[in-house]
């Protein structure tokens, strides 16, 4: 009796999990069932940088400045990829492993000469540089699920990167990046383009789908420019779009791209490109030390990184914009919250003489540097439990003079307190701006401040 009961209790719960599974199916597609039980398994963790693949491009005449850039984002203990050069630099003595540990392997990109390349005054390396999707799938990383590629000058963050990354299904075939800066460049190629150097992910089933059939596409494509177009025009032709992310950054511009970053979109930053092209993003230090800077603000609190918070001071009526983990602005008026976030127009186009069309709204900054906002860069940080401390120091331009009692150049110092953000999955697919509370002041020289998230029926706005 005991054993029949047993039968029919076992039988009972099979019954119930078919009759949910068939339910469940019904009610999804294939790939939204499939992508439901790759996600509910416990055989399938969630996506690292265990699971991604890089294929970098550089060469021989480029790597020994590329790769100081490449020290300071790369990760030898959990990321898995090449440096793809054409011939082994001679500082190396004929070795792919450079002397350091702190840099991925190089690999000698296959010879592409059988190749035509037409586009006149343009560089045939571009289809080597190509084929490093091709050659990076040819390497049997096993547990792929994503390929990553960009230049020896762009600067990932890598946690923001897998952040990023973990919103889309893999087995899905997905080409993600971002666009030039620059409306002609954009325009030019394409707006389903993702322009290399700002790097971009193709999912491992695509990638490798297109690593198949990548040479048979460089035969029709002799004409075009650069790389990244002939890798666009094959994905055209296998059916897939750019799905684009705002975090990725090709920096297609000149000069000081502070205003680029001190109005970062509401997304992980996940790539910065050619800064060694423009002004180092901190005054008085040097581009890889302005990076080796940032990231000090990056390992505390890599999500929060550039996100931009404004708040308030009623007192003074000062708006402050916080770039977390880079620069404080603060602005001697009030100013509605829609122009607050538009990008300063502090940088200048690629090419010299362009007009400044950009794929974004600027704004102008004010011709004397004395009437413009009182900026603040990172100075140093502490992290103590789950709050997180930053400071910033004034950078005042000379010469200057102002009104002691009510102008924010007074201030020496402001002291920002905020949580370590970690946004869930729904949170990222939806994000939302936080909020920023003005603290009882404790000094004249210094101001304080608190982000936080923002209640449900909040407004970041002006108050009276």
């Amino acid at each position: 009796m005991k054993k029949m009961k047993s039968v029919i209790c076992i039988s009972f719960t099979i019954c119930i999990l078919l009759y949910f599974i068939t339910s469940l199916s019904l009610l999804c597609t294939k790939s939204d069932f499939r992508s439901f039980l790759v996600s509910s398994s416990p055989l399938s963790p969630p996506v690292s940088l265990k699971h991604i693949v890089f294929g970098i491009a550089s060469s021989k005449t480029s790597w020994m400045k590329q790769k100081e850039f490449v020290k300071i984002w790369w990760k030898p203990e959990t990321m898995r990829g090449c440096v793809f050069v054409d011939s082994v630099p001679p500082e190396m003595n004929h070795t792919t492993r450079d002397s350091s540990s702190d840099l991925p392997l190089l690999c000698i990109s296959e010879d592409t000469s059988r190749f035509r390349y037409t586009y006149k005054h343009g560089y045939r390396w571009f289809i080597r540089v190509a084929r490093i999707v091709s050659e990076t799938v040819s390497l049997n990383h096993s547990d792929v699920r994503w390929y990553v590629f960009g230049d020896g000058h762009t600067v990932f963050f890598p946690d923001n990167l897998v952040k990023t990354l973990s919103k889309y299904d893999h087995q899905l075939w997905y080409y993600i990046g971002s666009n030039s800066e620059i409306y002609e460049q954009t325009v030019v190629n394409s707006f389903d383009m993702a322009f290399w150097g700002g790097g971009f992910a193709v999912s491992a089933p695509l990638a490798r789908v297109l690593a198949k059939v990548f040479d048979s596409c460089l035969e029709r494509y002799p004409h075009l420019y650069g790389s990244d177009g002939r890798i666009y025009a094959c994905l055209a032709e296998l059916g897939v779009g750019l799905t684009p992310e705002r975090g990725f950054h090709p920096v297609e511009v000149r000069g000081n791209i502070f205003g680029l970053l001190a109005a970062h979109p509401i997304t992980p930053l996940v790539s910065l490109s050619n800064l060694g092209q423009v002004d180092p993003i901190f005054p008085n230090m040097s581009v890889t030390n302005s990076l080796d800077h940032l990231f000090k603000s990056v390992t505390a609190d890599p999500e929060r990184i550039l996100q931009q918070t404004v708040c308030y001071d009623r007192w003074f009526s000062w708006t402050i914009s916080v770039s977390w983990g880079y620069a404080v602005q603060v602005f001697n008026n009030h100013i509605h919250l829609s122009d607050a976030i538009r990008i300063q127009d502090t940088f200048t186009p690629w090419k010299k003489g362009a007009p400044p069309n950009y794929i974004y709204t600027t704004t102008p900054v004010h011709p004397d540097p004395c009437q413009r906002s009182t900026t603040f860069f990172f100075h140093q940080l502490h992290s103590q439990r789950t709050i997180i401390t930053t400071h910033y120091r004034r950078s005042l331009p000379e010469n200057c003079t102002y009104d002691p009692m009510n102008s924010p150049k007074k201030l020496e110092e402001i002291v920002v307190f905020s949580h370590k953000s970690n946004l869930s999955i729904k949170q990222l697919r939806a994000p939302r701006r936080h909020c920023c509370d003005v603290l009882p002041p404790k000094a004249v020289s210094r101001l304080e401040l608190s982000i936080r998230e923002c209640r449900d029926d909040e407004l970041i706005r002006i108050h009276a």
